[in-house]
C-alpha cells in the first residue's frame, strides 16, 4: 500500500499538470515554423473577457480539456494497476474517482487561464464572428459531436501509428543491431 500513496501522488502531480492540455495541443499543432506568424493584439483589440468565456463555453474547449485529462489520467491509473496487481481494485477505483472530482474542480481555473492566450491571438472582431458561428445550430451540433469525433479521431491516429511502427521496426531493429555490435549508424 505504501506504493499505492506514490502512484497517488504522481497522478495528482500528473493531474494538476493537465490542465495545461489547451497549450500542449497548440505544441502539437505543429512546429513553430509550420505556425503563421501572429502580432500581438493591439491593446485597443483585446476582446472582453465575458466575450471569451462565451467563446470557450460555445466551443466546448472546457469538455475538451475535461475529457482529455480524463483519458490521461485513466491511462495512469492503468499502468498502476499493470504495475500493483495486487492492489485492490476498489482503492484504484476510489483514486481514480477521486482525481475526476479534482479534474473537474480544477477545470473551471483551467478555462479562466485559457482567457489570457485567447486575448493575446484574438481581436474583438475575432471573437464576436467566432460567437456568431458558435450560436449556430449546427456549429453546436459539431460541437456536441467532437467527443465522438476524437474517439474516432483517436483510433485512426492509433492505426497510423501502429503502421508506421509497423514499416519502420526492420530499420530501427538493424540501427539497435548497428548499435549494439559498436557499429556506426
Amino acid at each position: 500500500m505504501r506504493h499505492l500513496s506514490a502512484a497517488v501522488a504522481c497522478c495528482a502531480v500528473l493531474a494538476a499538470t493537465l490542465t495545461a492540455s489547451p497549450a500542449l495541443s497548440q505544441q502539437e499543432a505543429g512546429s513553430p515554423a509550420e505556425l503563421p506568424s501572429v502580432a500581438p493584439v493591439p491593446g485597443d483589440q483585446v476582446p472582453a473577457e465575458a466575450d471569451v468565456l462565451e467563446y470557450i463555453r460555445l466551443f466546448g474547449y472546457r469538455q475538451m480539456m475535461r475529457v482529455s485529462a480524463e483519458r490521461q489520467l485513466d491511462v495512469v491509473v492503468d499502468l498502476v494497476r499493470q504495475a500493483h496487481k495486487d492492489a485492490d481494485p476498489a482503492a484504484l477505483d476510489l483514486i481514480s474517482k477521486e482525481l475526476k472530482r479534482e479534474v473537474e474542480a480544477a477545470a473551471d481555473d483551467a478555462v479562466r487561464g485559457m482567457v489570457p492566450v485567447f486575448q493575446r491571438y484574438l481581436t474583438r472582431d475575432d471573437v464576436a464572428y467566432l460567437l456568431t458561428v458558435g450560436r449556430d445550430p449546427r456549429m453546436q451540433k459539431v460541437v456536441a459531436l467532437q467527443p465522438r469525433i476524437g474517439e474516432d479521431m483517436e483510433a485512426v491516429g492509433e492505426r497510423l501509428g501502429e503502421e508506421v511502427a509497423r514499416r519502420a521496426a526492420p530499420r530501427i531493429e538493424q540501427r539497435l543491431k548497428q548499435l549494439d555490435d559498436a557499429q556506426p549508424l
